[in-house]
């Protein structure tokens, strides 16, 4: 691998991107970004031009054929991934897209065989997971500090959203199980290195075309449970548990922290209770440099597919 940076076409310039995903991409120091892509904000033109130098069209077959760049980020509604998954994988592009990747199984495993088809990465984006603090339970777990794990309880949830918002549309690939939830799921699937054998939820829809809230039990056998909670009309709750035969870790801001937030694990034993401050972590860089190392390998690309797969099974095992 040469050491030129892996040059993007950034599609969807919503607040995530704009706070987050841009400026980690133009920072990582292995990636940089070509143009950017937003059908739906011809407005965001001169704020994009004034805050980071950068062009932008409304048309994603427009950027193809006018720009040069190797790879896509998808940062836009789930309901619009696929057409633009296919098509960049048709012109060559490798492909990270924000979770979901897609509104139901049959769409993933479309834009799967796709990308297989013309041999390009595709890597659904959870970028919490690469946090260092995640690594910092593991590392607790692997010294003994709770015993044997035995159940997870994930919350992921926050305050209601605008009426517009796109998550409250079907047709946009909206619903709370697909948002919020899919980090529970997720976290919950990589923590035990197993898929769910069975699933309990119950969804409530309040008078909306999708579900706002829900709650799950999932099974993965040998005796390990997730219990998980996650909903758009909430007092905000971003954190996972993890109880074991010993004790019992926390961690409080577990999905989404802005690259200078300092983040608390607590470690609970009968009778004791620490409390540990975390280093910083931009995870969304650490996420873009994971991908520019790995887009390129045969058998990451092959577990990438399969794991946007699992993901996509167990989140609709809820349905």
């Amino acid at each position: 691998m040469s050491n030129k940076k892996l040059k993007f076409a950034v599609v969807g310039c919503g607040n995530l991107a704009m706070k987050y995903s841009i400026p980690a991409l133009m920072n990582s120091g292995v990636s940089e970004i070509a143009i950017c892509v937003d059908p739906n904000r011809r407005g965001q033109k001169e704020a994009i031009k004034e805050k980071f130098n950068l062009p932008l069209v409304t048309l994603f077959d427009q950027a193809i054929k006018e720009y040069e760049f190797d790879a896509v980020y998808i940062a836009s509604p789930t309901g619009t991934h696929k057409d633009i998954v296919i098509e960049a994988a048709k012109n060559g592009k490798q492909i990270l897209c924000e979770k979901s990747l897609g509104s139901d199984l049959s769409e993933v495993l479309e834009m799967v065989e796709s990308c297989k088809k013309y041999g390009m990465a595709l890597f659904e984006g959870f970028m919490y997971q690469f946090h260092t603090q995640h690594q910092f339970v593991r590392d607790l777990i692997k010294k003994g500090e709770i015993g044997e794990p035995f159940h997870l309880e994930a919350r992921f949830g926050f305050p209601p959203i605008h009426e517009n918002d796109f998550r409250y549309k079907k047709s946009s690939g909206g619903g709370v199980v697909l948002d919020a939830g899919s980090y529970t799921v997720h976290v919950a699937r990589k923590f035990f290195g197993l898929e769910p054998v069975n699933a309990l939820a119950v969804l409530e829809n309040e008078g909306k075309e999708v579900e706002i809230r829900g709650t799950a039990l999932l099974n993965f056998g040998e005796s390990r449970t997730a219990s998980l909670i996650f909903g758009f009309n909430n007092m905000y709750q971003s954190r996972y548990q993890i109880w074991g035969t010993k004790g019992m870790i926390t961690l409080e801001r577990a999905y989404a922290l802005p690259p200078d937030f300092k983040p608390t694990c607590i470690l609970e034993k009968q009778g004791y209770r620490e409390v540990f401050t975390l280093d910083a972590c931009d995870h969304f860089i650490e996420e873009i440099k994971y991908f520019c190392s790995n887009y390129h390998v045969n058998e990451v690309k092959e577990d990438w597919y399969n794991e946007a797969i699992n993901q996509s099974k167990a989140l609709h095992s809820l349905f």
